[in-house]
């Protein structure tokens, strides 16, 4: 019989590549953006030179050499910092969960009984804050000690012992090759700018509509996540931590700077933020004839203006001072000029001198603190 003959390309699906593939710099980019590519290759090569040292290890040791580079692993992590404390703690916590099992083991229980004894304090063990994210592996040593090791204080030693060795040469490893995770962390604040950017935009459209929400609805459906804030002080964090007697910091100082700033700055953005909505949406009594009165169709509209153009210039990061607000034209994106000039405007409406702007504002954030206390009084 003749083979079926298939048709060339007919099973075949084109994956498109990006443009730049064949680049070295697009590479590059990739590898800053993914550091998680780095931390593999350091885990690798430090659990590799971890097993080679425990392999010639004489004594105890030589029966359990795949604990050292389990503990390489547990020891590369993204800062150098964090290498030397999750070492500790991970290897205090195989010592603490060994030393449970083992004195479990001395009762005259077995079986179950004796399973469910070395789970109980191991357990409440895990929860010691000085073992922070590695309490877990209390437990874990303690289950490990009666049922692999027999209860046997040898093998809690050889346990912790090849543990902490290999913890020793992944810090080795990433002092040697020390991460910063400068890039991820710059796409995350980047990203937490566009998030307020588009509440700000948000609160102009709510404020437009004709049922706008109150407090709780905003909160709900419309505010941004704590999740997200969160997650941006946890990466500018991790940056700070990786910078920390790290010599490639020396050359990113200023980025690292910068990316703090604009951290600080967002944050407090994200609080007037929600500050205006609170003014703008609340439903106290006490408020809402005031705000009725003062939100003119005119007045609305400007803030509106105003809250847009600086939502705008948020979109589109200019380095201060280079943009003339009073220039048309692409090649001049907002900023805080135009914003500044936004906000003048919908000042005209009700011309006020500075000083009593700041009194105003103080007296404002006073009186809804009083109004809310009195909502928690009838609640009581």
């Amino acid at each position: 019989m003749t083979p079926e003959l298939r048709t060339p390309g007919r099973w075949q699906v084109r994956i498109p590549l990006p443009r730049d593939v064949t680049r070295a710099w697009w590479w590059r980019e990739r590898w800053r953006r993914h550091p998680r590519s780095a931390l593999a290759i350091r885990a690798a090569v430090a659990a590799a030179l971890a097993w080679a040292l425990a392999g010639v290890l004489p004594g105890p040791a030589a029966e359990f050499p795949y604990y050292a580079p389990f503990g390489a692993v547990i020891a590369t992590t993204f800062t150098l910092a964090g290498s030397v404390r999750e070492s500790v703690q991970s290897v205090a916590a195989i010592a603490v969960g060994g030393a449970v099992g083992w004195v479990v083991d001395l009762l005259p229980v077995s079986g179950p009984p004796a399973v469910a004894l070395v789970v109980v304090p191991a357990v409440l063990l895990a929860g010691w804050r000085r073992l922070g994210a590695m309490g877990g592996w209390v437990p874990t040593a303690a289950l490990f000690t009666l049922i692999i090791g027999n209860g046997e204080a040898t093998y809690v030693g050889a346990y912790a012992g090849l543990t902490l060795l290999g913890a020793l040469v992944g810090i080795a490893v990433n002092a040697v090759f020390p991460p910063l995770p400068l890039a991820p962390a710059q796409l995350v604040v980047t990203a937490f700018r566009r998030t307020v950017a588009d509440d700000v935009a948000r609160l102009a459209d709510l404020l437009e509509s004709d049922e706008p929400p109150n407090v709780l609805q905003w909160e709900q459906e419309h505010a941004a996540s704590p999740h997200e804030r969160a997650r941006m002080h946890a990466f500018v964090a991790e940056v700070g931590e990786a910078a920390h007697r790290n010599r490639r910091a020396r050359r990113y100082s200023g980025s690292i700077e910068a990316l703090r700033y604009e951290a600080r700055t967002l944050d407090r953005l994200a609080l007037v933020v929600s500050d205006l909505a609170d003014l703008l949406f609340s439903d106290l009594p006490s408020d809402t004839e005031a705000r009725a009165a003062a939100l003119t169709a005119d007045t609305r509209r400007r803030i509106c203006s105003a809250l847009r153009t600086i939502a705008a210039a948020l979109e589109n990061p200019t380095v201060a001072g280079t943009a003339d607000p009073h220039l048309d034209g692409e090649e001049n994106p907002m900023s805080s000029a135009h914003a500044a000039d936004a906000v003048r405007d919908a000042r005209r409406l009700a011309p006020r001198r500075d000083e009593q702007l700041v009194v105003d504002g103080i007296l404002v954030s006073l009186k809804r603190a009083v109004d809310s206390l009195a909502e928690i009084e009838r609640t009581d």
